[in-house]
């Protein structure tokens, strides 16, 4: 963006260049602030103004060797401004000219930002000052009080000081009007400070612009390269944090505007959202329309509120939101994702609730569903207070950080994927929300349906099932909560124009034995090669979801999934799509190696296994290092139902390191995941 150009304009004896003067003392230590002289043919020793003094014929050869960006003749001398004033310009710097009023039209012409700023005084003040300088004689002080009385007022855009105070009042009032009207741009340096995602910008307080055009802000407009975001603003006095030049971006601006350090950016104070009534309305309780809620949510991710008003917009929607508002945010949502589409009439997916664990029937069923011939882009998470996720597990097998293209590339070669939904389906609405709901620790079914449903939307499934574990100690407690999620989900599926389906299991118990991404890993590839000793718990529960999803697509006959899904398995077809897909997303060559540190925790009884407290051993798994260290977790050795013996293992602790079994086996010990009677 280019610079200001301030031309002040005023008669002798007004005090213009005693301003001027204090004017370049305050701002020209800044590179945002140029003050060229004017090359003037006049004597060196004329007094007056701060100019560079050439001869007539020097001033020609100046003119001729194409010196001046512009010149001018006026009472007997010639004026000449220096070529550098438009190189300065063109570079963002603003240039604060002593100039002519009868020149302001043909610089209007050449400068793109022009302020006008006109100095005068009442003609008694003018009358003092000249008599106090000595220059003039008596004559031609009254010839210069006359032209003072006939001079017209400035036209166009003009500001104007009339400067019958003291000097640093008048010095005051030129910088305020000269900071005031300037673009503020800066040199980006990085934050000092690693605060996530969240948008910040840090200005310094002497900054002689910011201090001015940002007053009273809480928020700014960042622009760059065409590009945009808003960030919350601060301010500091530490020349060690930001110096006054420059403003300092967070990584989560800086990635926003795709910046690194030695950029530019202009800054401006953020407008008020045109949406915030939609917020108020909102927190009060009302009903938004699809218009409001799009119109709210694009200020949202723009980053147009301040963290206590998303707050509110939160609070007030975990819990009363109708379903059309739902339905209209998952839509929103979906809008700001990357959009897939394949092209089929079919396009397949599953989503679990999770809570249990193990339970890693994802990357079973895709590849049965891929062999068969079904289009499966799966898009899974990672861990967030579990052991792993399904793209934790996927991850010690193949790339999970596809993008979009990579993803298409996939799915057209293996007709499915398991990939990290951060780079694919993930939007910028959920880290928005996330961002303040965690800290919150709001509960709304609301929310997360809208948040899931908007990534099976986004990428672009037809038919989606979804897996609802219910247990007492499962995200999904009671058969009364199940009944109104299942409805929920179905009701926004259908809503949004997708296919849902919801299957109510068992969330009682782990699924599986193996806990832990590459434990988890491991049961996935013994169920596809078929061992005999692979878990049947793991097994049965993929086969049954496949099956359900063939037959509801209308892929197969009723009745006649679990059979086709089951010839999969066997036939060893399942297995070879599943290492199609890991070769098209980009094999991970790491050996599946569980950690090297073990050890057993055993029966105190023996007895029964009545139950296996399901948190205990999600709590027992992480604290051995999963998901970060792929490698930690844990192996069960018995299920519910066992007879077990005492001194008999329950369970196989694994990590990379010493620390992560200490502190595994001690919480193990402390509370006891198995009720053995």
């Amino acid at each position: 963006m280019p610079g200001t150009l301030f031309l002040i304009v005023g008669p002798s004896g007004v005090g213009k260049d005693t301003l001027l003067e204090g004017a370049r003392d305050r701002l020209a230590t800044s590179r945002w602030f140029s003050f060229p002289q004017r090359v003037v043919t006049r004597a060196a020793d004329a007094g007056g103004e701060d100019y560079i003094p050439v001869t007539p014929s020097e001033f020609e050869q100046q003119l001729a060797a194409g010196a001046f960006w512009h010149q001018w003749h006026a009472h007997g001398l010639s004026y000449g401004i220096p070529m550098q004033v438009a190189r300065d310009l063109d570079n963002g710097i603003n240039v604060v000219l002593n100039a002519s009023r009868n020149e302001i039209g043909a610089f209007r012409d050449k400068a793109t930002h022009v302020v006008t700023i006109g100095i005068s005084a009442p003609p008694g003040i003018v009358e003092e000052r000249l008599h106090e300088r000595g220059r003039e004689s008596e004559e031609e002080i009254k010839r210069r009080l006359a032209r003072l009385v006939e001079q017209a007022p400035l036209t166009g855009y003009a500001l104007e000081i009339v400067n019958d105070r003291t000097i640093e009042e008048g010095i005051t009032a030129l910088v305020d009007l000269i900071a005031g009207a300037c673009d503020l741009n800066a040199e980006i340096t990085r934050f000092p400070v690693t605060i996530g995602s969240k948008q910040v910008c840090l200005v310094h307080k002497g900054n002689q612009i910011a201090s001015r055009v940002l007053a009273g802000s809480s928020r700014v407009t960042l622009s760059l390269r065409g590009k945009s975001v808003s960030a919350e603003l601060g301010e500091t006095w530490s020349d060690e944090i930001v110096s006054q030049d420059l403003c300092a971006l967070s990584e989560g601006a800086m990635a926003a505007l795709d910046a690194v350090e030695g950029d530019v950016v202009s800054i401006e104070r953020s407008p008020t959202p045109k949406s915030r009534s939609i917020l108020q309305k909102k927190v009060r309780g009302g009903e938004l329309s699809h218009a409001e809620m799009e119109a709210f949510i694009h200020d949202l991710v723009n980053g147009r509120f301040s963290t206590s008003e998303i707050a509110g917009f939160l609070v007030a929607a975990s819990n009363n939101l109708t379903m059309d508002e739902v339905i209209s945010l998952t839509q929103v949502r979906a809008a700001f994702a990357h959009r897939h589409d394949w092209g089929k009439a079919i396009v397949v997916d599953k989503h679990s609730m999770g809570g249990v664990p193990g339970n890693r029937i994802t990357p079973i069923i895709i590849p049965i569903l891929a062999a068969f011939g079904l289009t499966v882009p799966k898009t899974s998470s990672r861990a967030i207070t579990s052991a792993a996720g399904t793209a934790d597990m996927m991850e010690v097998l193949s790339r999970v950080d596809l993008s979009p293209d990579e993803m298409k590339s996939v799915v057209e070669q293996t007709n499915g994927c398991i990939a990290w939904n951060g780079n694919l389906t993930h939007s910028p609405v959920d880290d928005v929300m996330n961002a303040i709901n965690r800290p919150l620790g709001l509960q709304s079914t609301l929310l997360d349906v809208s948040s899931i449903m908007s990534k099976k939307l986004a990428a672009g499934s037809t038919h989606v099932l979804i897996d609802m574990p219910v247990g007492p100690k499962a995200k999904t407690r009671t058969q009364g909560e199940a009944g109104a999620l299942k409805n929920l989900f179905e009701s926004v599926g259908q809503g949004i124009g997708l296919n849902t389906k919801v299957q109510i299991s068992d969330g009682t118990k782990p699924i599986g034995r193996g806990v832990g991404p590459v434990l988890e890993a491991l049961d996935v590839l013994s169920v596809l090669r078929g061992e005999a000793g692979a878990p049947t718990d793991l097994l049965d529960k993929s086969i049954g979801y496949a099956a359900t999803i063939l037959e509801w697509s209308g892929a197969v006959s009723q009745g006649q999934g679990a059979q086709v899904t089951r010839d999969l398995v066997s036939s060893g077809k399942a297995f070879e799509k599943l290492f199609e897909i890991r070769d098209a997303q980009g094999r991970q060559h790491d050996p599946l190696q569980p950690g090297q540190f073990t050890e057993d925790i055993c029966a105190d009884r023996s007895g029964r296994v009545e139950a296996i407290d399901i948190q205990g051993i999600s709590e027992v798994a992480r604290l051995s290092g999963a998901p970060k260290d792929k490698a930690a977790g844990v192996v069960l050795n018995v299920q519910v139902g066992d007879q077990i013996a005492e001194k008999q293992p329950l369970l196989r602790v694994h990590s990379s390191s010493l620390r992560g079994i200490e502190e595994a086996v001690c919480a193990a010990q402390a509370q006891s995941a198995f009720k053995i009677l």
